[in-house]
């Protein structure tokens, strides 16, 4: 499945809460949203809670936006094979700790055509 448009996210102490199309809301570290601001363009993978599946996330500078989802299994295979550097970010929300994984791609036009080929398979 392939999900488009402009999605409306929040902030939540150092997380922002972004909508998923399946009518949950998923975290991501606000961290993230200034490597936007620089034109990098990071790839993440989360997941619902309630529907169980998950999304493959690409953080513009303007927005983040949903490009696949599937299963969990399927959307961690195939962001494990995405050829680009992994950073993480550790997080603390009083009540849970953890590490935020994501990859960062070399340019817009690397990013575009590695997904659009990724879709046509």
């Amino acid at each position: 499945m392939v999900t488009k448009g402009l999605t409306f996210s929040a902030l939540v102490k150092d997380l922002i809460a972004l909508p998923t199309p399946c009518n949950d809301v998923v975290y991501y570290p606000a961290n993230l949203s200034t490597l936007g601001v620089q034109e990098k363009y990071a790839v993440f993978q989360t997941s619902s809670r309630k529907s169980g599946l998950a999304y493959m996330t690409i953080i513009h500078p303007d927005r983040a936006k949903f490009i696949l989802a599937s299963s969990r299994a399927s959307m961690h295979e195939v962001y494990k094979a995405i050829p680009w550097p992994e950073f993480d970010l550790g997080y603390d929300l009083g009540y849970e700790e953890g590490t935020f994984y994501y990859k960062i791609a070399p340019s817009l036009q690397e990013l575009e055509f590695y997904f659009n080929n990724l879709k046509k398979q």
